[in-house]
């Protein structure tokens, strides 16, 4: 059985305090352009046994 859902907020002091003990870090990992290898796209490759 799942238990009861409880609701709970904050307030405003409590979430800008939160953010700040808790900050938001951008990850420095760089994103692949869609479709970067688009001629490879859908080849499968054998798997070995």
């Amino acid at each position: 059985m799942h238990g009861e859902v409880k609701v709970w907020y904050m307030t405003e002091e409590e979430r800008l305090a939160y953010i700040k003990k808790h900050p938001i870090i951008p990850t420095k990992k760089k994103k692949e352009k869609a479709f970067s290898d688009i001629h490879s796209y859908g080849q499968r490759q054998k798997k070995s046994k």
